[in-house]
């Protein structure tokens, strides 16, 4: 079997160019083949957070989400501010999405989003010990509420797919196993 080839860039032009999303059209090449063009989706970094309270309870979210056009029951998460470490981007989200703060926050693993055509990576945070501590602070685009689940039903809800968004379940299934270990 032949090793897998590096593409080489020969042209790079933005199509759309915003500080959420940018879309990339490089022009590539590679022994063996011809001139292609690929289209990259370049996002800043995210982050997720599996909150679980003094009481053993996970800190969920429902959104409305635009690409899917319906409401979805999550995990907090959010975009890392320009310069922003993504732990400290993990607890401002967690802040403002819920209103709760965590005893203690650990990185769970950080993974590429979808690298065939994205550059960004979403980091995956257990946060532990969580307190409420306010209300909510939401952007301007934002209206989430928050249910604490017991961590018992976190399984089932992935199960039946009342949880479906990937990292979410990724991160999940990460924190449970370590909670359990």
């Amino acid at each position: 079997m032949d090793k897998p080839v590096s593409w080489k860039t020969v042209a790079s032009s933005y199509l759309l160019k915003h500080p959420y999303l940018s879309v990339r059209k490089d022009c590539r090449t590679a022994p063996g083949f011809e001139n292609h063009d690929f289209f990259i989706l370049e996002f800043p970094d995210w982050v997720n957070i599996v909150a679980i309270t003094e009481d053993n309870k996970a800190i969920l979210v429902r959104q409305f989400r635009h690409g899917l056009e319906e409401i979805t029951l999550e995990i907090p998460g959010g975009v890392v501010d320009l310069g922003e470490e993504p732990s400290l981007t993990a607890v401002r989200e967690l802040a403002e999405e819920t209103g709760f703060v965590p005893g203690d926050i650990q990185l769970l693993t950080s993974v590429s989003v979808n690298p065939a055509i994205q550059n960004n990576c979403c980091h995956l945070f257990l946060a532990t010990g969580c307190r409420l501590i306010g209300e909510q602070a939401l952007d301007g685009t934002e209206s989430i509420s928050v249910e604490l689940v017991p961590l018992t039903d976190i399984p089932g809800l992935m199960a039946t797919g009342k949880i479906h968004h990937s990292l979410n379940c990724l991160a999940l299934n990460l924190a449970l196993s370590k909670l359990t270990a």
